[in-house]
């Protein structure tokens, strides 16, 4: 309990409690802008001797040899002289200047969404050599978007953050027809939980939503593609309806509520000839093994054609693909029932997940889409790494995603470029990456720690030495990874090796700034204020990050993004320019 327990210890490192103990991942944390100013004032203090130095000399010359002077007289006048001269090259105005320059840099930060703790970290962050980033929130919207969608034999991949999908889409040579477009705006609005809720503006954008936000994406999705709101469609369906004259038809329609054992939720709805419509999504592997019908560019919103295992595996080929980017995948799919339908019967050939006997109204279905929905790029993000990396900053993402996932967003970001993957490769996965541009939490400490002879676990700064330099993404990582990276690029000390400098230059085409490395972090979590406080300047998320974290940081994110840090070096860059 108390300092001894996790939380308890996490405090202590914060909050510089007495009896936090030491830690091996401490260490030299001096800001640039006191190792600078004391560098000036050794040069001003040197300046002010050899100038008293030589007023004591010149007086002596001039009085003794020149002015035949009596020592006893004017010594004394000529010493004093000298210590003014001392005394008057001291800038006593030096500490005001530096409080105004930092101050006023703080004021503008403060304009563009940055919340300055500690006045000095606004200089600090000038002096940034490495910035360690979260994905989520902070490259990443914070909230799960369709991006991909699979319909009538053809991909509509959106690669461009600032476009919505629905906008590709429409705006494609291949766009499919008004009744496909219209049949998936009904099978997702028809087919979701009335918890999920979400309100778009009039550009498709959503201004708030509720529920879950794999459904809220698809709602989304549904009410941009076609003209309908998904409320317009459900409130003119019989059997989904629940409010006006269609209200009193609610229990018409049946519900087969999503379980983990099934991997898929139905919402069967009568429909105006006789008979019902059952509407189904799932995880894409269980709904297309139960697909035995599809639409192609060939054939029209009413003519569907046999899923034969060609169009099956296709399909598939493209679920992968969206996989391997990071997305999530969700199949679309229905079936015709006749009048006097069974709901409760079950099928004698088809299975559930778990093995049990299936539902036999949710098989023999027609697939009609196949949506990737991810948390998508903020539209201003490759812009603002391109601007890093131009400056002379390093940008390394850190998260406890997937390997393909991370790499997705990294390539979207720009911070994995084309020359990051392996030769001869096109696509953008973790598999083609070269070696230590991508590492997992697990292996990443695993070669940056010993274990030495008592079993004790040691830091390795020389292992670490041979990855950081290759490092961008580190994926399934740990807060615990974030306070090791901050601690090994700081205390780093490859830049003295010239030779495995060059030879970095040269092979990998990678350049090792000519010093220290000046290390900024993201964070939000409890967890992650160690390494905010570790790391020459920290950041802390002000929407989504947790009290200590944001006591741990120097600076406060107001609107938890990436593109306000680089604002935040812009004015860190001028500070020190403005002292002297």
């Amino acid at each position: 309990v108390g300092i001894n327990s996790v939380a308890g210890k996490i405090k202590a490192r914060v909050y510089e409690a007495s009896d936090a103990g030491g830690d091996e991942l401490d260490g030299e944390n001096q800001s640039p802008l006191f190792m600078k100013l004391e560098a000036l004032a050794k040069k001003i203090g040197m300046a002010g001797t050899a100038a008293a130095l030589l007023s004591l000399v010149v007086n002596c010359i001039q009085g003794f040899a020149f002015g035949n002077e009596n020592p006893t007289d004017v010594l004394i006048e000529y010493v004093v002289v000298a210590i003014t001269v001392l005394a008057v090259a001291v800038p006593e105005g030096l500490p005001l200047a530096v409080t105004l320059a930092l101050a006023f840099s703080s004021n503008k930060m403060m304009k563009d969404q940055n919340l300055v703790k500690t006045l000095d970290a606004c200089e600090t962050m000038g002096c940034a050599t490495t910035i360690c980033t979260d994905k989520t929130g902070t490259l990443t919207a914070n909230k799960m978007t369709a991006r991909a969608i699979y319909t009538n034999g053809t991909d509509f991949s959106c690669t461009d953050p600032a476009v919505a999908l629905s906008d590709f889409v429409k705006t494609n040579k291949d766009c499919p027809n008004e009744q496909t477009l219209e049949m998936i705006s009904k099978l997702v609005a028809i087919n979701t939980m009335d918890e999920t809720t979400v309100d778009i503006d009039p550009d498709g954008k959503i201004r708030a939503s509720t529920g879950n936000p794999t459904e809220v994406a698809l709602l989304a999705l549904a009410s941009t593609i076609c003209g309908a709101t998904y409320q317009e469609i459900r409130e003119t369906t019989r059997g989904r309806s629940d409010k006006g004259a269609l209200s009193e038809f609610l229990v018409e329609g049946k519900q087969f509520q999503f379980t983990s054992a099934r991997k898929m939720m139905s919402w069967a709805v009568p429909l105006i000839q006789g008979g019902y419509r059952i509407y189904c999504k799932g995880a894409s592997e269980v709904l297309l093994a139960r697909c035995n019908h599809h639409f192609t560019k060939e054939s029209s919103s009413k003519d569907a054609v046999e899923l034969n295992d060609a169009s099956r595996q296709g399909i598939l080929r493209v679920g992968e693909m969206y996989a391997r980017r990071g997305m999530r995948t969700l199949a679309l799919a229905y079936r015709d029932l006749p009048d006097g339908v069974d709901f409760e019967a079950k099928s004698d050939s088809v299975l559930n997940a778990d093995g049990s006997e299936a539902n036999e109204v949710e098989t023999n279905l027609t697939f009609v889409a196949l949506v990737g929905i991810e948390d998508p790029l903020r539209p201003e993000v490759p812009e603002a790494i391109e601007k890093c990396y131009e400056a002379g900053i390093d940008v390394r993402m850190v998260t406890g995603d997937a390997p393909n996932t991370a790499v997705s967003i990294a390539y979207q970001a720009g911070i994995l470029k084309d020359f990051h993957f392996a030769h001869g490769t096109d696509e953008k996965i973790a598999i083609n990456l070269k070696p230590n541009v991508l590492m997992e939490g697990k292996v990443f400490r695993r070669k940056v720690y010993r274990i030495d002879e008592n079993g004790n676990k040691e830091f390795d700064q020389t292992a670490f030495d041979k990855i950081w330099p290759h490092l961008r993404v580190m994926a399934r990582s740990s807060p615990d990874d974030k306070l090791t990276l901050a601690h090994g690029l700081n205390q780093s000390t490859l830049y003295t090796d010239k030779s495995a400098c060059e030879q970095l230059k040269k092979e990998d085409n990678i350049s090792v700034f000519p010093d220290r490395q000046v290390v900024a972090m993201t964070g939000d979590g409890t967890n992650d204020a160690p390494a905010l406080k570790r790391a020459d300047i920290g950041f802390a998320m002000g929407i989504a990050g947790t009290q200590i974290a944001k006591d741990a940081a120097d600076i406060i994110l107001l609107d938890d993004n990436f593109a306000s840090i680089v604002t935040a070096a812009k004015w860190g860059r001028n500070v020190y320019a403005s002292i002297q």
